[in-house]
């Protein structure tokens, strides 16, 4: 496996990240290069798989030199005043070490995928809903402004006569709900802003952010599981590599080892000489602790075994479940923008027309006005949770990781 260092990787997001200051327009592919760069998790990642890599390294070095030195102080104080004594691990032990520290490292670069992918899915879902929660308030200042409108065009009326004074107090009413109503929406507008904000690692202090709207989910139909694997199942089978390595190990501490030594008997006098010899380590006798460490590791991993089962049907599941949440949505989106709006604001302009000539009651009137402004506001919120649907999608079958893993964590992804 390939892992890049802490420098590698800030290297490699370097090329990657826009160049992006405050009131230029962002993109939706520009927030998530944003958040690779200045994301504190993401950035935490980086670390931790430059510490496993360097782990690594340190298990592959021959074990520790045993280095005694026992001056004598009195006659017969001390059988040898140094001793050196270097393990062979001719018994499998460096191999099983290393292969310890890989699985590790498999394991931490597993949980980066794991936490690229579900980053990135909550950068790009709050994308969004920031950018629809933006036109939600927009359409609710549009609505405050017909409104008003109509409010006006009543007063013209109850002044000439053609209205009664009530039909004015009705319109007026209608006018701060609408106006309550706005100032809701443009709270959650803020709101979503403030949250994209703080994934993309910007302080909340800079200037309105200027979303350019993101990309239209895909018309055509996603199957299930036509993607790689998921980060879950990745990080599963990396969790199950590491249990077989530790029952490995237990079994390779079990075997009889070579070392070397060196010892000096005194460091002045007639035995100064040093003399080389062998020693031999020969755990046999353990009373039966190693065979119950051994029985207990494998059912550690038996159990993650199933872990890694449930993992498999449990995101089987999500994808299917992803399926057709995207579909639902797609559907509804589609009879928002096909039907359902294009009447409504075909009604709007009817009963605007006969409020003009008094054919319209005001009742009727306003009815339609919140008949329409529901409308829209609802074919936006379908909008919204397509896209976030999309997002949903792509993060159960780990197509964030996939996209950004080469350029950000390096190596082989499993």
């Amino acid at each position: 496996m390939k892992v890049l260092s802490v420098s590698g990787w800030i290297g490699w997001c370097g090329l990657w990240v826009i160049s992006w200051a405050a009131g230029d327009t962002l993109t939706l592919e520009g927030a998530l290069r944003l958040a690779l760069q200045r994301n504190p998790t993401l950035q935490a990642l980086r670390h931790e798989i430059d510490a496993a890599h360097r782990q690594v390294k340190s298990a592959s070095r021959p074990a520790s030199m045993l280095v005694l030195i026992a001056p004598a102080l009195t006659a017969g104080g001390s059988d040898e005043e140094l001793l050196l004594h270097q393990p062979l691990e001719w018994n499998g032990a460096r191999f099983a070490r290393t292969r310890i520290a890989r699985a590790e490292q498999k394991v931490i670069h597993a949980q980066a995928l794991l936490t690229l992918n579900r980053v990135l899915a909550e950068v790009a879902s709050a994308y969004y809903e920031a950018f629809y929660r933006e036109q939600i308030a927009r359409n609710a200042q549009e609505s405050l402004q017909n409104t008003e409108q109509v409010c006006e065009l009543v007063r013209q009326q109850v002044e000439a006569g053609a209205r009664a004074g009530i039909d004015l107090v009705q319109a007026e009413i209608e006018r701060e709900r609408v106006r309550q109503h706005a100032q809701l929406r443009e709270a959650e507008a803020r709101q979503a802003s403030d949250r994209l904000r703080v994934l993309i690692g910007l302080p909340l202090e800079t200037q309105p952010l200027v979303l350019q709207a993101p990309p239209t989910p895909p018309d055509e139909s996603v199957q299930v599981g036509d993607k790689g694997v998921s980060p879950e199942i990745i990080h599963e089978q990396a969790l199950t590599h590491l249990q077989e390595a530790l029952l490995h190990q237990i079994r390779v501490e079990g075997r009889p080892d070579l070392g070397v030594q060196v010892r000096i008997e005194r460091w002045r006098g007639e035995r100064t000489r040093p003399a080389f010899g062998l020693s031999l380590q020969v755990p046999f006798i353990d009373y039966g602790a190693r065979q119950q460490q051994r029985q207990a590791q494998q059912e550690r991993l038996n159990a993650q075994r199933l872990r890694l089962q449930q993992t498999q049907r449990v995101i089987m599941a999500d994808q299917r479940r992803a399926h057709i949440a995207l579909e639902t949505a797609r559907a509804r989106r589609d009879a928002y923008r096909t039907q359902i709006l294009p009447r409504a604001e075909q009604l709007v302009q009817s009963t605007r027309i006969g409020l003009e000539t008094g054919q319209i009651t005001l009742l009727q009137v306003l009815e339609a006005e919140r008949t329409a402004r529901t409308v829209r506001e609802e074919a936006l919120q379908a909008a919204m949770e397509l896209g976030v649907a999309w997002v949903e999608w792509q993060r159960v079958h780990g197509v964030f990781a996939q996209r950004f893993s080469q350029q950000c964590l390096g190596g082989d992804t499993r």
